[in-house]
């Protein structure tokens, strides 16, 4: 996992080259996405196998590049949720950020998206400012 460094591409151009990635040889791309507007304000942090690679707020996206093999994502919140998924190398996977209403604030879970789905909700989505990942 690379981690974040000064640069001088703009927002834009990060957000282009993120969301625009080829499957990468030997290696999985996974994007964490929150489509939804609700609990607007709340960062949501995300972990790799312990490791934190982003926070999101509504409207935003994460993404890393991982080696194949089973990983252990957790998105925090109020409470964890917590997704295993065995990654194949040369794919691209596209995890969901459910947003819902907790007893302070709001609750996440975790979502498998198929590709059409993920697709669209990328879509909707803008790079975080707090995704890890760099090329």
């Amino acid at each position: 996992m690379a981690y974040a460094s000064y640069s001088q591409e703009t927002k834009a151009e990060k957000d282009s080259i993120a969301r625009n990635h080829s499957p990468v040889e030997g290696k999985a791309i996974v994007y964490f996405l929150r489509p939804t507007s609700f609990g607007a304000l709340i960062k949501m942090n995300i972990e790799c196998d312990s490791v934190h690679i982003g926070s999101t707020y509504a409207g935003k996206y994460v993404y890393t590049i991982l080696d194949t093999g089973l990983h252990h994502f957790i998105s925090r919140a109020e409470n964890n949720a917590s997704l295993d998924i065995k990654l194949e190398a040369g794919k691209l996977y596209y995890i969901k950020q459910k947003v819902k209403m907790g007893f302070l604030f709001a609750e996440t879970g975790l979502e498998l998206a198929d590709e059409k789905d993920g697709k669209k909700y990328l879509g909707k989505c803008k790079l975080s400012k707090d995704n890890v990942f760099t090329e």
